[in-house]
This record gives C-alpha cells, structure tokens and sequence, in this order.
C-alpha cells in the first residue's frame, strides 16, 4: 500500500569518519572546530612516489595530504560470520558498512536476534573502486573464490542483507558525491509503497588508490592543501574524505509505538539531475538546484520553520557561489524578515569531501547538532575571507559554537 504521507523516523546512527570512530568522536571534531587533513599515511600509498605540487607533472597528485578513519581494514570476521577466506578478499568498504550497521542497530537499541527475519532494505551509497583498481593489479594466483564477491559494488549491500538477515530491496548505487543522500531518497520511497518495513542507508568511502588523487588533480578539483575551505575566498578546490555513516530508519508511527529513541523526523526528500544546462559535465547548475529546492518548498510550508541548511559546500570557488546563491533566491530571502538570516554550514571543512559518504556525514552532523542544541563552526571561514556576500545573500556562516535555542529544530541537507 502507497502511503506519501508517511512521516519517517530516523532511529539509529553507526559512523566511522576522520578523528575517531563512533558519534562522540565524530561530535567533538564538529564541536572543537577540528581539520582532520593528514599527511597521506605510506600504507595507503608512497606519496614521495606520487604527488608534486607541480600541475605540469604527469601521473602525478598536486596534493599529499587527505582526512582518513580509523581502523582501517581492521575486521572481526568472526563477529560476522565470515570466513578468514573471504575477509582476505573484502573490498575494505564492505567491511566499515557492516561494523557501521551493526553500530546503527545497536545504537537504536535493536538486538540482532530481532531485527533478523525482518524486510529491511539496505540502500547504500558507493563511488570509488580503489580496491577493485587495486586488484586489477594483483597476481592472478591469488583470485579465489572469493574474490567476485569481495570486489562487487552489488554485494556491499547484499553482504549486509545476508549477514543480518534482511529481506527488503539491498542495492547500491553510485551517482557520485549525492548517493548517500539518493540512497536516503530511495529507502523513504521504499518504505512509502510499502517495500519495506524498515531501511538501512548509508555511503562509504575508503582511500588508497593514488590514481584516483592523479584525475582529480588533473582535474583542478582536489586542493593543494588537502583542504576543503567552503564558501572562503582561499578555498583552492577540495580536500578528500575517508569514512562511513549507516542510518537505520523507521516509519514514525512505528517507533513510536516502540518507544525507540528518535533522532529526527525525515519530512520530505527530492532528487533531479542537471542535464544539458550547463558545460562541461562537471559544473553545478544553479537552474536545477533553484527547480529542486523550489519543488521541496513549493507550498512555503517549511520557509519559515527552517533555520538551518547544511549545504554541499566543497570548497570549489564555483560551486560554492552556485550553491550559495540557490539557498538565498528560493530559502533565505524568501522567508519572514523578522525570522533573521539563514544559517548555513558545510562538514567538509572538519573531514574533508567524504564523496559518496558526503550527504550522510552532513545529515549526521545535523542529528548531533540537533541532540546537543548547539551550531557548530563551519572551519576557515571568516566573514572578512568569505567569498559570497552573506549580508546580501540573507545568509549567516557560524565561526563559533552557538547555542541552538528554538522549541523545534528544522533543518535540510543538501549533496
């Protein structure tokens, strides 16, 4: 039965992103003000071997520096039910969704045992192939039974079905650096036509594919520094991001008739595509992102009630201005002016572009936000380096942690 209306309770939170693993490390990155930009590890990928800052160089990354997560491929396969077989030949995106959902289901208060059985859809986000890449390397003596199943894109959602017993939709997708976000849209559909019970969402990101550093460069979109500075007159393109974010969402009458804890309310989602209207392929159109947001608030319903937009904002000078000024003409300057400025931010600047995790990262940001009622700083931003007029624009970029005092916090996420 297709229900619209149905109003979707997110219920649980696993994540893995540079600083720490977990929600309270991830909250104090965001709280302090932190960059989580590093040197890129030599277990990753010999940097001396690969980067120069010089652009003419080629085959090589103009930066060595990127934000990384914890733990990387480390794995109790055991915890899972896995073989030391197939643990060899997992793709280490694979393994960070299956400990961030089984975070998630622990976080919501979900015991495996319960959770087993029921149509949960997994809807996942993945971009990058850097273990497939690798592998495409690798001597052939070591392909195994294993290894169709460790590198497929498919099987990272089909891997956590299996593993905790789901029986709704499981699939990945891969629409670049919106999938998480796409994936958030595809569970609310799934839940509204009656799909699924349950949905499990999400996006990773892991880096150690250096050549995937060596396109970026070539294509001016990565910083020097390692460094996203969203919506500043230094930002020199993108700094990259490694990590995981899994969220476990529920219909709202549902948990409420099971007492779980709800960290937000998911009202309303939209997806579209640029399409022909802008040139190369790569640019942000400001027309399709003005048709989106018009399309969410067509009726002025949430105008007034939002107070906050947790915006893309890569750091890249154009895209930045695109995304600034979509916010202001359908949002910021189309609300009350007694309501005041529009606060917008972008976590990016803390963990780097995290990609195909990006939307998810931003949306977890905004429940912790949400549960410690506090705004925090969006980092190397200053309003006397800022490169948009947030005056003009109707527009307030915090530089500090504030207090969040309002009876009811409405946000959006953008991706």
């Amino acid at each position: 039965m297709k229900d619209n209306d149905l109003e979707i309770a997110i219920v649980g939170i696993g994540c893995n992103f540079p600083g720490g693993e977990g929600l309270d490390n991830f909250w104090n990155v965001l709280l302090e003000g932190k960059n989580c930009a590093v040197q890129i590890p030599f277990e990753r990928f010999d940097q001396k071997e690969w980067c120069d800052p010089d652009d003419n160089k080629a085959g090589k990354s103009r930066t060595a520096k990127a934000a990384f997560a914890d733990g990387f491929n480390e794995f109790d396969q055991r915890l899972f039910g896995i073989t030391d077989a197939e643990m060899e030949q997992m793709d280490p995106q694979h393994k960070m969704l299956l400990q961030c959902t089984y975070r998630a289901l622990e976080n919501a208060g979900m015991p495996m045992e319960k959770a087993s059985g029921s149509r949960t859809g997994v809807f996942l986000g993945l971009m990058n192939r850097d273990y497939e890449l690798t592998m495409a390397n690798v001597n052939p003596v070591i392909i195994n039974h294993c290894t169709g199943t460790g590198i497929a894109m498919s099987i990272a959602a089909n891997r956590i079905s299996y593993t905790f017993n789901f029986t709704g939709p499981s699939l990945s997708i891969d629409c670049a650096c919106s999938s998480s976000l796409v994936a958030l849209h595809l569970a609310c559909q799934a839940m509204r036509q009656g799909d699924c019970e349950m949905a499990v969402f999400g996006g990773v990101n892991c880096i150690f594919q250096p050549r995937v550093f060596v396109a970026l460069s070539k294509a001016k979109m990565i910083s020097p520094g390692g460094t996203s500075k969203p919506f500043s007159n230094r930002a020199d393109g993108y700094g990259r991001g490694e990590g995981c974010g899994v969220i476990l969402l529920k219909p709202l009458e549902k948990a409420l008739q099971d007492h779980d804890h709800i960290w937000g309310i998911v009202c309303k989602t939209a997806v579209n595509q640029d399409g022909h209207t802008v040139t190369p392929i790569t640019k942000p159109s400001m027309v399709q992102q003005e048709e989106l947001l018009h399309r969410i608030y067509s009726t002025g319903t949430y105008l007034s009630d939002i107070q906050y937009v947790e915006a893309h904002g890569t750091g890249t000078p154009v895209g930045d201005s695109v995304e600034a000024d979509s916010i202001s003409k359908v949002i910021a300057k189309a609300r009350p002016q007694e309501v005041g400025p529009l606060l917008i931010g972008s976590v990016k600047s803390n963990i780097g572009h995290t990609e195909s995790a990006a939307g998810v990262a931003g949306l977890i940001k905004v429940l912790l936000m949400m549960k410690h009622e506090t705004i925090v700083p969006s980092v190397f931003y200053s309003e006397e380096s800022s490169s948009i007029d947030v005056q003009a624009l109707n527009l307030k970029i915090p530089t500090k942690a504030e207090k969040w005092v309002t009876s009811r916090e409405v946000c959006a996420n953008s991706s």
